[in-house]
């Protein structure tokens, strides 16, 4: 997997971007978008159990990108209404899903959202899987699944 960071995040984005939307991202998170403010990541998979699926991941969004496909800010506005209080979207793989980030104390983790019904598993009553209890937990996923998951 590789890892192509958009530029430096600043502390000053990620404070804005907690209180425009009233949210307190976790600090793996947070460390992440200081570290790299999104980027685009070449041969990383991760997997999801209950759809039996190895996907290709796409963007990690980051704030005020030159990427517009990958402005946190412009996304989480789009589809905001389409997702749970207490989530917001982080990512994307490389065709239609999003990665969403949930902390509500119950359900906390990075889940899959297949928003387009990409995969036949996915109705109106679930299209939204866990993958990882942690954006830290993520990333090692994306490090380790191979592309076709035996």
């Amino acid at each position: 997997m590789e890892v192509i960071k958009f530029q430096n995040g600043d502390p000053k984005n990620i404070a804005y971007l907690e209180d425009e939307f009233s949210i307190e991202l976790p600090i793996d998170y947070r460390n992440f978008l200081i570290e790299n403010n999104g980027a685009d990541i070449e041969n990383g998979f991760f997997y999801v159990k209950e759809i039996n699926q190895a996907i290709p991941m796409g963007y990690f969004f980051g704030i005020d990108t030159k990427e517009k496909a990958a402005d946190i800010v412009r996304i989480n506005k789009e589809y905001g209404d389409d997702i749970a209080e207490s989530s917001f979207l982080i990512g994307n793989d490389i065709g239609s899903g999003f990665l969403l980030l949930v902390f509500d104390g119950e359900n906390d983790g990075i889940w899959y959202y297949d928003h387009t019904y990409f995969f036949k598993e996915s109705t109106d009553e679930l299209n939204t899987y866990f993958i990882a209890e942690s954006f830290s937990d993520f990333l090692k996923i994306l490090e380790t699944t191979p592309a076709t998951k035996v």
